[in-house]
């Protein structure tokens, strides 16, 4: 047997090998990953189920996060997107490649259709990790995009019971649909309970600890418990995480969870695409080049034109259009799972499964290239350039406003001041107590840890005038100030300090600092010649 270590130290050596030189043409690592699998399938052989497990909570703590993103109100206002553009998306893209398969490949009716409708999904996992890194999302046709995927994610569902109900012939199809429906109403009301009353309450007191980990571990907790629940329920880990993320969204800490999370994201993403990977035979793929690169190039563009079709006609947009219909062109994660089950009971012919699982990941390695150049994609469609394009949905903060880290004391006097003054500003400090107090004030203030660079780019930082520090740890200030230079080195920064070495390290780096030793004994002065004036 291969020692574990020994797969884990070859996977990320292949996956270095691939990334570092594919980084400088500015290439995604999600392309570097997928390549990695496919090498380490052909060298070792790997229980790809465990792989995939891991690879499935990364696709969790993905729609988590993505779910902090769209508060209930927000997914009110997309009920166009996902109810009806979804719904379209997936009727006619899956009968249209539905009768594809029937007609011209001969495979039975009912299995045409489902795989139809595998072709009808897209990939989650791979365009909300590219459109959130690309700050797109909040775009018209990110937007378009992301509501569609919602509905694509439910459908797997009726699919995944369409396929039962042609193994188990003898199954009920009523009791089947019963059950799936009291899976939604149970998780609804788990999700909302937990979501609206255990979990803000248990996160409170994990921050009463002021024990980062406590934090981090309790949000885990959260996450998974969600997935867990949702999986008991007979439907996706995904879609029970997307649920707690959306209810946790109107919460105080959604912007310290989000950052928290991110670098788990990410690591467990990365294993997902190694899993694509891994299920890519390189001798079948030289053996059958010619026509698996027919199919994937033909099912994109066939797709990509029905998506353009619908849309064009219900949203009036021609490149808004052209944007989602090539976003949404490649064929997602869960038709592996399809692929998977009609192979299993031999409903569909081995060799076209091969080439279909193929066919996907092709599709995958392509996507990221579409999102980096989708701007050009819709130029060469759209030659006159007259539409809108929307800004990203609004972050803590606003445009031209001012980042106040720390509401202590001070910081509280200096909100007050801005708010007489009408200056748009956010502050934001890690002691929940504090938080709290600001917000019965009525003041704009959010928990969260400022020397993690995720809060501030949440807090718009690019686009703030100035930012005022008042905490008192100066090592957890030079990590903010380090951290705030590095994304907006030209931002106007005025901190705290009465130390002389401290004031010295930071006018080194052109930043205005209030000596307060110094402040504090003029004023003084100032008040004692008064008195001698009398």
């Amino acid at each position: 047997m291969i020692s574990p270590i020994l797969i884990v130290i070859v996977l990320l050596f292949i996956a270095l090998l691939f990334n570092i030189p594919l980084a400088k043409f500015k290439v995604p690592p999600i392309i570097g990953y997928i390549f990695t699998g496919i090498i380490i399938t052909n060298l070792f052989h790997i229980d790809h189920k465990t792989i995939e497990l891991v690879a499935e909570i990364g696709i969790v703590f993905l729609m988590f996060l993505i779910g902090l993103e769209f508060s209930p109100e927000k997914l009110k206002s997309m009920k166009k997107e996902v109810f009806l553009y979804g719904f379209l998306e997936m009727s006619l893209v899956g009968i249209f490649f539905g009768v594809f398969f029937w007609i011209v490949l001969d495979v039975d009716l009912r299995v045409s259709f489902i795989l139809g409708s595998a072709i009808a999904l897209s990939s989650t996992a791979i365009i909300l990790k590219l459109l959130n890194e690309s700050h797109e999302i909040s775009k018209p046709y990110g937007k378009l995009s992301l509501g569609i995927l919602l509905f694509q994610d439910i459908a797997v569902i009726p699919i995944l019971i369409a396929i039962s109900i042609i193994v188990n012939k003898d199954t009920p199809f009523l009791p089947l649909v019963l059950k799936t429906v009291e899976g939604f109403i149970g998780l609804g009301l788990f999700i909302y309970i937990f979501g609206k009353y255990i979990a803000p309450f248990i996160i409170t007191q994990a921050t009463k600890t002021k024990s980062d980990e406590i934090f981090l571990a309790t949000v885990l907790l959260v996450v998974l418990t969600a997935a867990e629940t949702a999986h008991f329920f007979g439907l996706s880990y995904s879609l029970g995480a997307f649920l707690a993320g959306m209810i946790l969204s109107e919460t105080k800490y959604k912007y310290q969870i989000e950052a928290d999370l991110v670098p788990f994201r990410d690591l467990l993403l990365g294993i997902f695409f190694v899993s694509v990977g891994l299920m890519v035979d390189i001798h079948f793929v030289i053996h059958n080049l010619f026509s698996i690169l027919l199919i994937t190039i033909t099912f994109m563009l066939s797709k990509a034109f029905l998506i353009y079709l619908m849309l064009f006609v219900f949203v009036r947009h021609k490149r808004v259009a052209i944007k989602s219909a090539f976003i949404l062109s490649q064929i997602g994660e869960f038709a592996f799972v399809i692929f998977a089950l009609l192979g299993r009971y031999f409903l569909v012919d081995e060799s076209l499964l091969q080439k279909l699982i193929v066919a996907t990941v092709i599709s995958m390695i392509l996507t990221p290239f579409i999102v980096k150049y989708i701007y050009k994609i819709a130029d060469l469609f759209d030659k006159n350039i007259q539409g809108f394009e929307e800004y990203e949905i609004k972050s803590a903060g606003a445009n031209g406003h001012i980042i106040l880290i720390g509401y202590d004391k001070i910081g509280q006097r200096i909100a007050r001041k801005l708010n007489n003054q009408l200056i748009p500003y956010v502050a934001i400090d890690k002691q929940i107590e504090l938080v709290k107090e600001g917000l019965k004030k009525g003041d704009n203030v959010i928990f969260g840890n400022a020397a993690n660079k995720r809060v501030l780019e949440s807090l718009d930082i690019e686009n703030a005038c100035a930012v005022i520090i008042t905490t008192q740890n100066e090592e957890h200030t030079h990590m903010i100030v380090e951290n705030i230079l590095d994304i907006n080195p030209n931002l106007n920064i005025i901190v705290l300090s009465d130390d002389e070495n401290e004031v010295n390290y930071y006018k080194e780096k052109n930043i205005y600092v209030v000596d307060k030793s110094k402040e504090l004994a003029e004023k003084l002065i100032s008040l004692a010649l008064k008195c001698e004036l009398k």
